[in-house]
């Protein structure tokens, strides 16, 4: 639960410091698809709408121990292995939009019921 809060505030402050640059566009299609959930582990595709402005992803799971964070430059990726908060089905996973000057664009939070 600390990475969370952790994650949340290390959002807010970016916010702060870039002159509130982060919000949740372009992001605005976000698709996501689990499989092989166990009870334990899942595998997610993550799937997003491509911007011109664009030019990096990347994309961790906060639920998932240990934490993972993978970059792509694709409108999707896979994830192996993604585990739920503890006592329940739900994860927690996000995406960060960087433009060419590896300046950050947009952030966007995704909460998944590995069930589904």
């Amino acid at each position: 639960m600390n990475t969370i809060v952790l994650f949340g505030l290390f959002v807010l402050v970016t916010g702060i410091i870039f002159g509130n640059q982060v919000f949740a566009e372009p992001l605005d299609t976000i698709k996501t698809f689990v499989s092989n959930y166990n009870g334990d582990v899942a595998t997610v595709k993550i799937i997003w709408n491509q911007d011109d402005k664009a030019k990096n992803y990347t994309i961790g799971c906060v639920s998932c121990n240990p934490n993972t964070v993978k970059s792509t430059s694709s409108d999707n990726i896979t994830f192996n292995n993604v585990t739920a908060f503890p006592n329940g089905s739900f994860a927690m996973l996000y995406v960060i939009t960087y433009d060419s000057q590896n300046e950050m664009i947009s952030v966007k939070q995704l909460i998944i019921n590995l069930n589904q």
